[in-house]
C-alpha cells in the first residue's frame, strides 16, 4: 500500500458519507414537493353572498388546522370553474349543472362533495300576475351576474319556456343591485340562487309588493333538468312569528358543490371534507342533519381522495397527525435512509481496517515464504528488506487507525518480528564461516 494513501483520512468512507447524505437530501427534496401545501387559493362568489360567507368560515376553520386559505371573490360558478381550469385557483364553490359549460377538455376539475341545496328564488313585482315562467316573456328580468350559476339555470329555464328574445330583456346584475332595482320598479323579476339564510332573500320575502314564484310542475322540471331537485317550503318555516312564507312554496334547487383541481393534495381534500362535515353536517331548515357533505348529486368527476374518504373515512395520517405535522412527514423516510447509512459507516470502516490487517497478514505470509526459499545470502537479504519495508507501511497504517484497532496492528508487528528474527538467524548461519557452501 502506498504511504501517501495511508496519510489521507479515510477517503472512501468520506465519499460514502457524502453520497448517503446527498441521497437523503435528494429524497427529501423529492418528498418535500409532494408534501401538503401551506396555502391554497379558494374562489368563492359575490361579496356578501353565501359562497363568500362560507369561504370566510372555511378560511377560519382551516387556518386553525394549519392550512392558510387565500379567498378570491368571483362572479359565481362558471367563473370559478374557469379559474380552476386555468389553474388560477385550487378550490371553489360551484353550482350543480354548470360544469358542462366549463369546457374542461383536459379534465382538470374534480369534485370533493355536495354541501347543501341552494334554492332558485324567482321574485317578481306583484303589480302583474305571475304563476309560471312563461309569463316572464316580454319582461325585464335579472338573471344574475355574467358567468354565474344563476345565469346558467335562469337562461336554461327561460329558453325552455320561450321567454328569451323578442320583447324580453334579460340583464346581468349582481344580487344587491338586482334587489335594489326590483324594489324601485326597474325590474319586473329577478333570479337568485342562494341559501334561505341570505340576507337579501330574507328582505325580499318580507316585502308586500314582491312575490315569490312557486313551481307547480316540480317533477316535470326535475326530470328535464337533472341538476335540479324540488324543495318544498311549508308556510311559516322561515319565520313562524311573521308567517314567512305566507303559504306553501315549491322551489327548484341546484346543489352547492365544493370542487378542486385534480392535482390538489389528498391531505388537503381530507381537511376540506373535515371542515365541510363540521359546517354543513348539522343541517338546517332545508337540509337534513348528517346528509351533507355527500357524493350524491355530484356531476363532476370525484377526486380520488374524496372517493376514499366517503368509502373508508380519513386516512390514518390525517387522523393521528395535525396538518402542520403532515407537511413534515417526508422527513421520516429521509431519516430512515440517512440514519442507518450513518450507523453503517463505523461498521464499514471497521471492515476496511480488518481487511487491511488481513491483507498485510497475507503479505507477511508471502514474505516469510520468500525468506524460507532464499538459498543465497543476497536473496535472503532482499527478502528481509522487503519484510522490513512491509513493517514500515504497517506503522504508517497504524497512525490512521483508531485506538480500538491498535491491538491488531501490534499483534501483526509481533508476528513480523518473529519472521524477521527467524530470517536474520538464517542469514547469520548462511554467512558464518562454518556454514557449508550451498553449492
Amino acid at each position: 500500500m502506498p504511504a501517501a494513501w495511508l496519510r489521507r483520512p479515510r477517503p472512501r468512507t468520506l465519499v460514502f458519507a457524502v453520497l448517503a447524505t446527498a441521497i437523503a437530501l435528494a429524497l427529501a427534496a423529492l418528498l418535500r414537493e409532494s408534501s401538503p401545501p401551506r396555502e391554497i387559493v379558494m374562489a368563492t362568489g359575490q361579496e356578501g353572498g353565501m359562497y363568500d360567507t362560507y369561504g370566510h368560515e372555511y378560511q377560519r376553520r382551516l387556518g386553525r388546522l394549519g392550512l392558510r386559505v387565500k379567498l378570491e371573490r368571483s362572479n359565481g360558478s362558471l367563473d370559478n370553474l374557469r379559474r380552476l381550469v386555468e389553474r388560477r385557483a385550487d378550490v371553489a364553490f360551484v353550482q350543480s349543472g354548470t360544469y358542462p359549460l366549463a369546457h374542461d377538455k383536459n379534465g382538470v376539475v374534480r369534485g370533493i362533495a355536495t354541501l347543501y341545496v341552494e334554492p332558485l328564488w324567482i321574485f317578481y313585482r306583484r303589480a302583474f300576475h305571475v304563476d309560471g315562467l312563461a309569463q316572464l316573456a316580454g319582461r325585464v328580468v335579472s338573471v344574475g351576474p355574467v358567468d354565474s350559476g344563476t345565469e346558467v339555470v335562469a337562461r336554461a329555464l327561460l329558453e325552455r319556456h320561450g321567454a328569451v328574445g323578442g320583447d324580453s330583456r334579460l340583464v346581468n346584475l349582481p344580487g344587491p343591485e338586482a334587489r335594489r332595482r326590483l324594489a324601485v320598479g326597474e325590474l319586473d323579476a329577478a333570479f337568485f340562487v342562494t341559501s334561505y339564510r341570505d340576507a337579501g332573500v330574507q328582505e325580499l320575502l318580507r316585502r308586500p309588493d314582491i312575490g315569490l314564484l312557486s313551481f307547480r310542475h316540480d317533477e316535470a322540471y326535475t326530470r328535464n333538468f337533472p341538476s335540479l331537485s324540488a324543495v318544498r317550503i311549508p308556510a311559516g318555516l322561515l319565520d313562524l312569528r311573521r308567517d314567512v312564507p305566507a303559504e306553501d312554496v315549491t322551489l327548484l334547487a341546484p346543489a352547492a358543490m365544493l370542487v378542486c383541481r385534480e392535482d390538489l393534495h389528498p391531505r388537503v381534500v381530507e381537511m376540506l371534507l373535515r371542515v365541510a362535515r363540521a359546517v354543513h353536517g348539522p343541517g338546517d331548515l332545508l337540509n337534513a342533519p348528517l346528509r351533507y357533505p355527500s357524493r350524491e348529486g355530484m356531476d363532476v368527476p370525484l377526486h380520488e381522495a374524496a372517493d376514499r374518504y366517503f368509502t373508508s373515512g380519513e386516512s390514518f395520517l390525517s387522523r393521528v397527525l395535525p396538518y402542520w405535522a403532515l407537511r413534515w412527514v417526508f422527513v421520516l423516510p429521509v431519516v430512515a435512509v440517512w440514519l442507518p447509512a450513518m450507523r453503517f459507516l463505523p461498521v464499514l470502516y471497521q471492515w476496511r481496517r480488518n481487511r487491511e490487517v488481513t491483507r498485510y497478514y497475507g503479505q507477511l505470509r508471502d514474505a516469510e515464504a520468500a525468506i524460507l526459499r532464499a538459498e543465497r545470502p543476497e536473496e535472503l537479504r532482499a527478502a528481509l528488506a522487503a519484510c522490513e519495508a512491509l513493517g514500515r507501511e504497517v506503522v504508517l497504517l497504524a497512525r490512521a487507525m483508531p485506538v480500538s484497532r491498535q491491538p491488531d496492528v501490534y499483534e501483526w508487528r509481533q508476528h513480523l518480528a518473529l519472521v524477521l528474527d527467524e530470517g536474520r538467524e538464517r542469514l547469520r548461519r548462511l554467512t558464518s564461516p562454518e556454514s557449508p557452501d550451498p553449492h
